[in-house]
């Protein structure tokens, strides 16, 4: 029974009553999301599809009319807009990056150490060791300096090196190539986060949101100009990340197919659907062992970051068939 006097201070309050109030999730309405506890067809009830492969959000229709967007051109834009935003945040990230990618001209931290092996590598195959007036000698010279030929104590893979080593190849021995490769993968990771963000929230403006907060993050832009390893480990990490969010939904969207449909149109959980499907050739997980692969041979604490995204994908594969029916969610034999 509702208290009357619960009622009347929220009256006098000029505000709604409690159960009328929005909750953290009826906020997300604003975003485009289904109303809680809402399916298909705005119809309430479990259809598992829902919860297995959870539509994408729309801009509501007052953000068009107080804009005073045609409803043909919002049309257009929507369609376009999970693709087209992603791509305008890249740019931003882009001209951020690369321009005046040169400066300072100077070796910084620890590019005294990838730019010189990067160099040494694509062109003896080997890191080596340098005498220590070279980064002058590189800088004054504009690197047209002579590479030595006794090999160097080695700590990291050389893959990271070898992606360095190509800006070097394109543009020459100097800050503009050795840092090429960094800027280029620090914005196709915004471009790759974005899309991410979009996939997990299944909204594009949060997805877009989550790239630009990277495209203007401090560390993301520093770690983008210089010719570190770091960035290339976070380029494949956050590859690896995005293949196997797309091998989860493909997963998911096959579970979804496979169930059993009422006569209202709404799938149902069942058991033996979801013990028992074959979710198939996994291309994406297959995406994803080589992104780890590529980190692990930048640098050899991607292994711990393998680990845990192995971990990860199997977690994710048994929510998927607990969520579609199954008692005992594992892989089928």
């Amino acid at each position: 029974m509702t208290s009357t006097a619960s009622s009347s201070t929220d009256i006098r309050q000029d505000r709604p009553p409690l159960e009328e109030r929005p909750s953290w999730q009826q906020r997300l309405h604003r975003f485009g999301y289904p109303a809680p506890g809402r399916s298909r067809g705005g119809v309430h009830g479990g259809d598992v599809r829902d919860r297995l492969v959870p539509p994408y959000t729309r801009p509501s229709g007052r953000l068009w009319d107080t804009l005073g967007v045609p409803l043909v051109l919002a049309g257009r834009l929507t369609r376009w807009s999970g693709w087209g935003g992603p791509l305008l945040v890249t740019l931003l990230a882009g001209v951020l990056r690369f321009w005046n990618l040169g400066s300072p001209k100077a070796v910084i931290f620890d590019e005294t150490y990838y730019a010189k092996d990067a160099w040494a590598l694509i062109h003896r195959g080997f890191e080596v060791n340098w005498d220590k007036n070279a980064n002058d000698l590189i800088l004054n010279s504009g690197g047209n300096v002579p590479i030595p030929a006794d090999a160097a104590y080695v700590v990291h893979p050389p893959v990271g090196k070898y992606v360095i080593g190509l800006g070097e190849l394109m543009f020459g021995f100097d800050p503009v190539g050795w840092r090429f490769m960094t800027a280029l993968l620090g914005t196709l990771s915004v471009l790759m986060l974005c899309r991410i963000g979009r996939r997990l929230f299944r909204s594009t403006f949060l997805g877009c949101l989550a790239g630009a907060l990277m495209a203007v993050d401090g560390l993301h832009f520093v770690m983008s100009r210089t010719s570190l390893l770091d960035g290339v480990l976070m380029f494949f990490v956050l590859a690896a990340f995005g293949c196997l969010v797309v091998d989860r939904d493909r997963a998911r969207e096959r579970l979804a197919a496979a169930l059993p449909v009422d006569a209202d149109g709404r799938a149902r959980a069942d058991a033996a659907v979801a013990g028992n499907t074959r979710l198939g050739l996994r291309p994406w997980r297959l995406a994803a062992g080589v992104m780890l692969g590529l980190a692990i041979g930048t640098k050899w604490n991607g292994l711990y970051i393998m680990a845990a995204f192995c971990v990860m994908a199997v977690l994710w594969d048994v929510g998927s068939r607990r969520v579609a029916g199954a008692y005992r969610p594992v892989s089928p034999s």
